[in-house]
């Protein structure tokens, strides 16, 4: 099955799929769109696959383009707005506030910045870092208590 056949067969439940994972219809039709521009630069391997193999990688490929996407506009937003989330109200609480935080491990940290500095919610901070809503907030909640514990 070539990816012409693919596009004509299976186009519609890409691009519900996509809208599932984005919620927004442009987005969706941006990743399917990247999708199928990765089969075309590796149509080679699906001479191995059946037609449900086809199907299952070009729905893997759509969510790691949208990771992607959102890891890419996460750095683009961290960039972005680091300033505005750095100003405290004084040079000596921004120090204290770097002090604890550098206390805790990288992956606690990380998520207490993406909560509390970026304002995101634990679902949008799982989707991504690729971990489960349920992961994040555990993070948080155990974040929480060593930074009680170190205070």
């Amino acid at each position: 099955m070539n990816v012409y056949m693919v596009y004509k067969k299976y186009n519609k439940d890409f691009i519900a799929y996509a809208k599932s994972l984005t919620r927004n219809e442009d987005r969706a039709f941006d990743l399917v769109q990247e999708a199928y521009v990765s089969a075309l630069e590796r149509e080679d391997i699906f001479t191995n696959m059946n037609e449900y193999q086809i199907k299952g990688w070009f729905f893997r490929v759509i969510k790691n383009k949208n990771i992607d996407n959102i890891r890419k506009y996460s750095r683009i937003l961290l960039y972005e707005n680091d300033e505005i989330f750095n100003q405290i109200e004084s040079f000596e609480e921004e120090i204290a506030i770097n002090d604890l935080l550098d206390r805790l491990p990288e992956k606690n940290r990380e998520v207490v910045y993406l909560r509390y500095k970026m304002l995101l919610n634990s679902r949008e901070i799982g989707e991504l870092l690729g971990i489960p809503d349920s992961t994040v907030r555990s993070r948080l909640s155990t974040s929480m208590k060593m930074l009680k514990n170190i205070l």
